[in-house]
């Protein structure tokens, strides 16, 4: 039906356990570690095409820090970077250039973070001090900025009313019960929620949340209670 050749399906697979932390080529022989896994990325996975020139880089993703603001995260597709150097911020529109500077400079070393001083291109980097980035937005050179072709975000498929808990049991699982802490949080959450979108509800105390899905709500309203939210 997908017009599949078999071609398609002649690729390396690797099989193996997250849950007890071992991969292997074949799946009767365990193995101790990941090795087979990351073995089969490096022989299987072209590396990056190194292209000169002046700066591109499309803004992927985002994070959020309470100590330096919104991170933009993305790979250098051409030229390179360096820490503190003065560049444009291309906007998806194609027409807005707002001229801008790097602040900081890091690129990701297991699950952390690593200040560095220049990023060469293919690498995924992120940068601190661009304020007023979206995804799809393209950090460029400062001079002659060149967009690239910006990227779709899903919209989003459902929503859900969310509002103070006004039950029997108010204030008795969490401490941020009021609809002030509802809305600080969900206006949290946006900045680093990309398919999320909070409307004001019918009244002062509820807001429409919209999604993509149900698993996606629903992590939202696991972490906020984990967090100490209540809320209907």
């Amino acid at each position: 039906d997908l017009n599949a050749t078999e071609e398609q399906l002649d690729f390396k697979t690797v099989y193996g356990s997250a849950k007890q932390g071992w991969m292997s080529k074949d799946w009767k022989n365990q193995t101790a570690d990941i090795t087979p896994l990351l073995d089969a990325i490096i022989e299987e996975i072209p590396a990056p095409q190194v292209v000169e020139g002046t700066p591109q880089l499309l803004i992927t993703s985002l994070e959020s820090s309470s100590y330096v603001g919104r991170i933009a995260i993305g790979k250098l597709s051409r030229g390179t970077l360096k820490n503190g150097m003065f560049c444009t911020l291309a906007k998806r529109d194609g027409e807005t250039m707002v001229k801008t500077r790097i602040k900081d400079l890091m690129v990701f070393q297991g699950l952390s973070k690593v200040k560095v001083d220049e990023v060469q291109c293919g690498e995924i980097c992120a940068l601190v001090g661009i304020e007023g980035f979206e995804i799809g937005d393209t950090i460029a050179d400062y001079e002659n900025p060149e967009p690239m072709d910006p990227i779709a975000i899903d919209e989003p498929t459902m929503s859900m009313l969310f509002t103070i808990n006004d039950s029997p049991f108010f204030g008795k699982d969490g401490k941020f019960v009021t609809s002030r802490h509802l809305k600080e949080r969900l206006d949290r959450e946006l900045e680093k929620n990309l398919a999320l979108k909070v409307e004001p509800g019918e009244s002062a105390d509820s807001f429409t949340v919209f999604g993509r899905g149900i698993l996606h709500l629903s992590v939202l309203i696991e972490t906020m209670r984990r967090e100490g939210y209540e809320l209907q």
